[in-house]
């Protein structure tokens, strides 16, 4: 039975709303889709929007548009009546010198370390062909 509760009624409202409102936009969204625990809290909320190659998730990360869609997510998400909190920093403290990583490139190191030192809902990009490459399009393995 899958429950459609009123955080979930909200966020789906909201990213739909998003990619209407960037659908004539070039590079296209090519997939979307969230999860989480946010009816525990609302800042256990993940977004994902994908594009279709990596050379357009380039393309919209230096045009600035990544940025916009994340902007146009949580204006949606919170003029749809989603707790403002989720998207505020709470930095915790994390002794980050005792962490030590084996491999990635040094984004994927930034992000993961944002990830574990502040709590709040996060709006993502990836690619259909990233997914592809790395983990032979299966998605579930791709974001666990």
């Amino acid at each position: 039975m899958v429950l459609f509760t009123k955080r979930k009624r909200i966020i789906e409202k909201a990213v739909k709303k998003t990619v209407q409102e960037v659908d004539n936009r070039k590079p296209k969204i090519y997939e979307h889709f969230f999860y989480g625990a946010y009816d525990q809290s609302p800042q256990y909320l993940v977004i994902w929007y994908l594009f279709e190659t990596d050379a357009e998730l380039k393309e919209a990360k230096e045009s600035g548009f990544c940025k916009e869609i994340e902007r146009l997510t949580i204006d949606n998400l919170i003029s749809s009546g989603y707790p403002k909190e989720a998207f505020e920093l709470t930095n915790m403290e994390i002794p980050t010198d005792k962490i030590t990583f084996k491999g990635g490139t040094k984004e994927d190191i930034e992000k993961i370390l944002f990830s574990l030192t502040h709590k709040k809902a996060m709006i993502s990009f990836t690619t259909k062909e990233d997914i592809d490459k790395k983990t032979n399009g299966d998605y579930r393995l791709y974001f666990q």
